[in-house]
């Protein structure tokens, strides 16, 4: 163990940054004010992951610039936190744990008076080890991960802010509310430590929070290879140029996955072994991944499972269909070719019993007719509450006023909107292919595409 007493021309913390070796490749960092950009800069430029915890208020804790900076970075992650976080602790896997009395800032590093200890990895046993990951794990999980879709909020926070027109005595508590009404989707449970008492999260405020922390955290992965696929990738001449970027990148991934990571076979047992493998090898270098997977792409003389059909016909006609829901209830016959041409929802029709239903047990059809069974069932059900599909899917798709996570966790567990069997693959792809100007295509096969490029998404259950 090291012990770093910071003071006069004595800077230990910013020479250990400064010096960070290139073979750390992941950083967890939970500081609560950060102003230098010095952590953030050398994690990007070094292509190290970072995760990263700061506090975030109207006060500017954390600078909204190296927020925004985050954010736009395929290597750093930013989880806010409301109040009650105070922490400087730095772990840098395999090299070593900081912890002391600096904030990420200029007066920290270069002249306060700071203490604190550097403890390298190999006085690091197991136990240490498995408490440090705790801590991380338990901020992990009582935080939402800000996105790109922050950035708006960002910039014109920033703005009203730094507007010396007006008396700062009269908008403090403007800004305070302007904060609070602009980011309070990124504060959905109590701040500080919870463990007990009237504080406790509950069981719902858990299951809540760990959804939406998915969502958006594997919505965020789907921008980063969407951008790289933008800025690189040379499309196949089988790719029409009027099909929609997003769903192009979803049929590169639906092309990675069945042919390049299975090549070929059939999902079975041993699918998930070869989506970890390739996971294991991709997770400290994503963009590397991507890369590979877009040279394949474009090498492509022909789409190796009815790619082309899926961007050049079903996007389109996905997306013709379900905007009439802005104005009008789609016809069963509508309903249907969406299900149809729904990859969730054919694996899901296949997978319902007989009984349910109430065909004989021994009925057997094709997997058209089984679809078709599924779709009309589907379209004649309601809600608890009375909403029928149609109803239910003009709320997923275009009740704006509520974010487009927040409908989807409302659809699958909330009474109002729910309806069995619409589930949140069949919904995830739903509104990727109905909405694909503000989101992505979700569902199981996507996470498995995204965990084998080295990201670590959790797979679906259902």
């Amino acid at each position: 163990m090291k012990i770093f007493y910071d003071y006069k021309t004595k800077r230990n913390l910013e020479v250990l940054l400064r010096t960070l070796p290139r073979e750390v490749t992941r950083v967890y960092a939970a500081v609560a004010y950060s102003q230098s950009d010095l952590l953030l800069e050398k994690c990007i430029s070094n292509k190290t992951q970072l995760e990263w915890w700061g506090l975030f208020d109207s006060g500017i804790s954390t600078s909204l610039d190296l927020i925004k900076r985050a954010i736009e970075s395929d290597f750093v992650k930013f989880y806010p936190f409301a109040k009650f976080f105070h922490p400087k602790v730095i772990y840098f896997e395999n090299f070593g744990l900081y912890i002391g009395s600096a904030n990420m800032t200029k007066n920290a590093l270069s002249y306060n008076v700071e203490a604190g200890v550097f403890i390298p990895e190999s006085d690091m046993d197991e136990e240490k080890r498995n408490e440090t990951m705790e801590f991380f794990d338990y901020l992990r999980k009582s935080s939402i991960l800000a996105t790109k879709d922050d950035i708006e909020n960002i910039e014109n926070f920033t703005k009203l802010v730094g507007d010396e027109n007006k008396k700062i005595e009269k908008i403090n508590l403007g800004i305070e509310n302007n904060f609070k009404e602009r980011f309070k989707h990124l504060f959905l449970l109590k701040p500080g430590a919870t463990d007990f008492g009237k504080n406790a999260y509950s069981k719902e405020d858990e299951q809540k929070t760990s959804f939406l922390q998915e969502w958006r955290e594997t919505q965020n992965y789907l921008d980063v290879v969407n951008k790289i696929m933008a800025s690189k990738c040379k499309q196949p001449e089988w790719v029409a140029k009027n099909g929609h970027p997003t769903i192009i990148t979803d049929q590169l991934l639906h092309a990675y996955y069945y042919t390049y990571i299975l090549k070929g076979d059939d999902e079975g047992g041993k699918s998930i072994e070869k989506v970890n493998e390739s996971y294991e090898k991709n997770k400290s270098n994503p963009a590397r991944a991507i890369d590979e997977a877009i040279s394949w792409w474009e090498t492509l003389i022909e789409a190796p499972n009815s790619e082309n059909v899926h961007i050049n016909e079903w996007g389109l006609s996905n997306l013709d269909i379900l905007s009439k829901l802005k104005t009008q209830n789609l016809s069963y016959e509508d309903f249907s070719m969406v299900i149809r041409q729904n990859h969730a929802a054919r694996n899901h029709a296949r997978q319902i019993s007989n009984k349910f239903f109430d065909l004989p047990s021994d009925f057997k059809t094709d997997v058209e007719k089984r679809v078709e069974i599924f779709s009309k069932w589907l379209y004649q059900q309601k809600t608890s509450t009375g909403l029928d599909m149609n109803e239910v899917l003009r709320f997923i798709l275009f009740e704006d006023k509520i974010r487009l996570e927040e409908r989807i966790y409302r659809a699958i567990n909330d009474k109002k909107y729910r309806i069995e069997h619409f589930g949140k693959s069949i919904i995830g792809e739903l509104i990727g292919w109905g909405r694909p100007d503000i989101t992505h295509i979700r569902n199981n096969r996507v996470n498995k595409a995204l965990r084998c490029l080295g990201y670590d998404v959790r797979l679906f259950s259902e």
